[in-house]
């Protein structure tokens, strides 16, 4: 009976305590945890209508991201990771809602990938005590990381990377203090990768208070020192996956590190390193991956390699590693993915590709392995997708009639002694993305047919260029799927594609043989047909190119006037050596972006309108040379803040140069400010044509205003173009004297103002232009001696003063004498300065000469210094009388 009784009783407890907790729940979901969702959806920008499920009173229904325990019914789950990567949240007040703390049973957190940068990371988050998975990457919040994030005992995984806020600049929020994560005892995996860890003192210390870590990473968190060795390390014996890449230790590799011999996953990659890998990095056995890449190692690979043997990805890309391939690279048989590329090895590599069957990834470009590849060692590679040989000194035999048994995905074979036919076994490659078969590869003869068949499917980069392959292309290639094509410097000839893919945004067909007028390719964004020999007029059709940014025709026959329509969206066009006529047109104005314009050697009219220097503000190259151009060279050019070079030679302009010529800010400084590297160009420089190509023009700062009708003097300010390498004034009807302050132009390395009516002597702060390597200031009218100090004593031409009557010196075997030398100086500072200042100064130095002379004869005098001062004491006592007579 008492038995029964207590049943009962139990019984009714029970019943008491499930209807007190179905009190709570309302179909399924506790109304407390609803209503806390309904207020965080409140304060958020749904952009997407992510949240759009978030309707209905059961809320473990919902669709999106919540998750409820089976058993209880409350949320143990919150995942709103931004699957789009785009950013698309923002939040309202800037705050987020601290109701999500009725979630007192969550244990999964998922922020990622969300767009928070208006809020601090919130402190709250620290109250999840249940929380076993906290993932806030990528969030952006603003300001530092709350510590009450320590309180987390629970935790298994944290991930902050990238979670806080980066400006424009790149500058991230610093983080200083690290010390609260020796509480989370339990946390296995931690992820800060992309915070700004230079304000901590020893973050490898408090990362060290965690004895159950299996995963670390800490890439690109700023540090620079790292500890040589650790006596104690509470990680060493669990910790299987260590990511320290993009760091700048600047040290050699830490000895600790291979006593962690759990590793399977080791990233080192660009973080610094230097010196020689150890032996002891064979006592990491576990390993599966490992990352040196783009350090600064050096030597051999040591033996101890191969006993790597679970290893399957190996990457020691950019380095400077010597020494040949040979007794360690064919034992490492499970490799799938080897990057050995740009290093320095050396050696032939036949005798290991074959051994490596496994091998999906096959990278060793940019190197000095040498040797002959025949189809024999690629027959077990059946896995290969891979192919990267380039820039090494192989050549590659393969026969006719071989069928590869693989089939690749990329393939990089630059350099390589390919030709001369084109390779027979690409007409079995039907997956191929990216083909590069460019720089001297020796192939020769007809594009063979079957090609185009095979790139049409796959091919989107194609890299054909520097070879001697003839052929016509197809009269339409819009079935390819192709984004890049490069074929220049080769023997391509006939008419060009009237079609493209529009998928097609890069095509470089420069140096060829192509003819007849342009297409219309509406949807290509870069365009280099220079060097061809295309003729007809640009067609207005070319206003349809509605992408169009970089467009270099130059070097070829066209004719006609330059499209009005060309404007919006262009940053280069190069239209120079050509036959085009009339004014440049006026929808250049609206090319805000514009900046390289090469206009040169054609046959156009009119002046350069004020627009230019107004509307042009990212102008670094400005090129009208060879042209019949007219009119004054306007003072707005001196506006172009970022113009490295100016070439106005051989037109009409008349009138003075500007005197706000010096204030062109790019070539003030010796800074560079155009960082682009995809042109090249044409400078007149040190009495020739100078050809400079990509970067090399970056170091380039010229001025050339030669062969026209300018007038006047050189303005003094040019000498505050300190920056400028070449300056020539030469061909104009310059007259007064070259100005002293050209001194101050200190990167200057050649000067010329040949061909004028420049006058007086040359400045002695010429002397002082230690970079001058060229001058010419023959046929003008200057005068006294030629300058014999310090960097003009390295000219030895005479040729450089022929043509001036006045001038003496050694160099031109004229003695000067010392008389009319001086005299030739009063003469040209006396034509300088106007009469009416010498009127003045004159008087002057009369009083002054008359006063001291006077004083000069009373000093030496007695008799005539006693007769003067008794004749004024005699007029003072008159003057005393007849004051007081009067008054």
């Amino acid at each position: 009976m008492a038995f029964t009784l207590s049943f009962s009783s139990s019984l009714f407890c029970l019943l008491g305590i499930l209807l007190l907790h179905g009190a709570a729940v309302t179909s399924g979901c506790f109304s407390m945890e609803r209503e806390a969702l309904l207020d965080f959806k409140a304060g958020i920008h749904d952009t997407h209508n992510r949240l759009s499920s978030w309707v209905g009173r059961d809320c473990c229904a919902w669709a999106g991201g919540v998750a409820c325990d089976t058993t209880t019914g409350h949320v143990v789950m919150l995942d709103l990771r931004n699957t789009n990567f785009t950013g698309d949240w923002a939040l309202r007040d800037e705050r987020m809602n601290s109701s999500l703390l009725a979630l007192s049973h969550l244990n999964h957190l998922d922020f990622s990938f969300n767009d928070f940068s208006g809020i601090r990371m919130p402190e709250f988050i620290g109250s999840f005590m249940k929380l076993r998975y906290l993932n806030l990457s990528s969030t952006r919040f603003m300001g530092g990381i709350p510590a009450r994030l320590g309180n987390l005992s629970s935790l298994y995984v944290l991930d902050l990377s990238d979670a806080l806020y980066v400006d424009d600049n790149g500058d991230r929020y610093p983080v200083d203090n690290l010390d609260w994560l020796s509480h989370l005892t339990s946390l296995k995996h931690l992820d800060l990768s992309g915070l700004n860890l230079t304000d901590v003192p020893d973050c490898f210390s408090s990362v060290n208070m965690l004895p159950s870590l299996l995963a670390l990473s800490m890439s690109s968190v700023g540090l620079n020192t790292i500890p040589a060795s650790v006596v104690h390390l509470n990680f060493t014996s669990s910790l299987t996956f260590l990511d320290l890449s993009s760091n700048n230790f600047n040290t050699t590799l830490p000895k600790w590190l291979w006593n962690i011999s759990s590793l399977t996953h080791l990233d080192l990659r660009d973080a610094g390193f230097r010196g020689v890998i150890p032996n002891a990095i064979g006592d990491l056995g576990s390993l599966t991956l490992l990352d040196l890449g783009f350090n600064q190692l050096e030597g051999t690979v040591p033996r101890s390699m191969v006993d790597l043997r679970r290893l399957k990805e190996l990457h020691m890309l950019g380095n400077q590693l010597t020494g040949n391939l040979r007794g360690w690279l064919e034992q490492m048989t499970n490799l799938i993915n080897l990057d050995l590329s740009y290093n320095l090895f050396n050696g032939s590599m036949s005798s290991y590709v074959g051994k490596l069957s496994n091998l999906t990834e096959f990278n060793l470009g940019g190197n000095s392995l040498g040797g002959v590849i025949s189809e024999v060692y690629f027959e077990n590679l059946t896995r290969l997708q891979v192919l990267d040989l380039s820039y090494n000194p192989i050549t590659i035999s393969i026969g006719k009639s071989w069928v590869p048994p693989f089939q690749l995905r990329y393939v990089d074979l630059t350099k390589s002694q390919l030709g001369p036919q084109f390779p027979e076994w690409l007409q079995f490659q039907t997956q191929i993305e990216e083909l590069y078969l460019e720089d001297y590869c020796e192939i020769e003869g007809t594009m063979p047919a079957w090609f185009w068949n095979i790139s049409s499917s796959t091919i989107t980069v194609l890299d054909l260029s520097n070879n001697q392959i003839g052929g016509k292309l197809p009269s339409s290639l819009k079935f390819t799927k192709l984004k890049i094509l490069y074929l220049f410097s080769n023997r391509f000839e006939g008419p060009l594609p009237t079609m493209l893919p529009s998928t097609l945004y890069l095509l470089s067909l420069i140096n060829n043989s192509f003819t007849g007028q342009l297409p219309i390719w509406p949807h290509v964004t870069i365009l280099t047909l220079s060097n061809n020999m295309l003729d007809g007029g640009l067609s207005s059709s070319i206003c349809q190119w509605t992408y169009l940014e970089y467009l270099d025709l130059s070097n070829n026959k066209l004719f006609g006037e330059i499209p009005y329509c060309l404007g919006d969206g262009l940053s280069l066009l190069q239209l120079n050596n050509n036959s085009l006529s009339g004014e440049v047109p006026l929808s250049l104005k609206n090319c805000t972006e514009l900046q390289f314009l090469d206009l040169a050697q054609n046959n156009l009219v009119g002046g350069i309108t004020l627009w230019m220097g107004e509307n042009l503000q990212q102008l670094v190259v400005l090129r009208l040379r060879s042209n019949m151009f007219s009119g004054v060279v306007p003072w707005q050019l001196a506006q172009f803040e970022q113009l490295q070079i100016l070439d106005l030679a051989n037109n009409n302009f008349s009138g003075l140069i500007p005197h706000s010529i010096g204030n062109l800010s790019a070539m003030r400084s010796i800074s560079q400010y155009y960082k682009n590297c995809d042109y090249e160009l044409d400078v007149f420089a040190k009495g020739q044509d100078l050809y400079y190509l990509q970067c090399s023009l970056n170091l380039m700062k010229s001025l050339d205003l030669s062969n026209n009708r300018l007038t006047g003097g050189i303005p003094k300010g040019i000498g505050d173009l300190v920056g400028l390498k070449n300056l020539n004034l030469s061909r104009n009807h310059l007259q007064g004297k070259i100005p002293w302050e050209i001194g101050g132009m200190k990167s200057l390395e050649s000067l010329d103002l040949s061909i004028n009516g420049l006058s007086g002597s040359i400045p002695e702060s010429l002397s002082t232009l230690y970079s001058l390597s060229y001058l010419n200031l023959s046929y003008n009218n200057l005068s006294g001696m030629i300058p014999s100090g310090r960097q003009l004593q390295t000219f030895i031409d005479p040729s450089i003063y022929m043509g001036n009557a006045e001038l003496c010196g050694p160099l031109i075997s004229k003695s000067c004498s010392n008389n009319k030398t001086t005299q030739n100086i009063i003469q040209e500072y006396k034509k300088e300065i106007p009469e009416w200042l010498w009127f003045y100064i004159s008087m002057v130095l009369g009083y002054v000469m008359g006063f001291w002379t006077f004083c000069g004869i009373l000093f030496l005098k007695d008799a005539w210094r006693h007769a003067y001062f008794h004749m004024i004491d005699d007029m003072y006592d008159r003057f005393w009388v007849q004051w007081h007579l009067i008054f």
